[in-house]
């Protein structure tokens, strides 16, 4: 299995936004391969949480606080934002990576956000570069927060498939835990 370097992810998004950010904070729900909901009425997922959902963090200072609308979102490693789906939060950015490991590539997934204006066709973009930032929340049950997935999905994947249903239904796709790299 690949070994993936950590990113500056955490250390891009306090530049971007001015944090305080000592470490991020996770309830019970909010971590890869949960099977619990860590919003609303609580309970139980569907099924297992394919990614990372970050909302909280503490200051340096100890207080614990959130990221909020217009947060900016960074790209966790140098590549190119292929597709966009709309979720239920908002958008997911797909993004590809030149990390294969066999016959498959690295791709990182950012849920929930509103797609910044300087991403269209593909273009290469450097690891630290804002790609999206968090829209306002649509929903009074689940509050703005962005989800980060990684995943190794076979290089014969065609990118017009590629959607939260495929991925599910894809037996040779292997999500990453995404704490490893941010």
């Amino acid at each position: 299995m690949l070994t993936l370097k950590k990113s500056s992810f955490t250390e891009n998004m306090v530049h971007l936004n001015s944090l305080s950010l000592r470490r991020w904070v996770f309830e019970p729900g909010m971590e890869f391969l949960s099977d619990s909901k860590w919003w609303g009425d609580r309970g139980h997922r569907g099924k297992r949480h394919n990614g990372l959902d970050l909302l909280f963090y503490e200051t340096s200072g100890g207080e614990l606080k959130t990221i909020g609308e217009d947060t900016k979102i960074p790209i966790i490693y140098p590549g190119r934002i292929v597709k966009s789906v709309e979720d239920f939060l908002g958008y997911t950015l797909f993004a590809a990576h030149d990390i294969f490991d066999g016959d498959c590539r690295l791709f990182t997934l950012y849920g929930h956000v509103l797609q910044g204006p300087d991403i269209a066709g593909g273009k290469y973009m450097d690891e630290g570069t804002t790609i999206a930032i968090l829209p306002r929340a649509k929903s009074g049950r689940v509050p703005s927060h962005l989800h980060i997935s990684a995943v190794l999905i076979p290089n014969d994947m065609p990118v017009e498939n590629l959607s939260w249903k495929t991925l599910d239904e894809l037996s040779t796709a292997a999500f990453v835990d995404p704490r490893e790299i941010i």
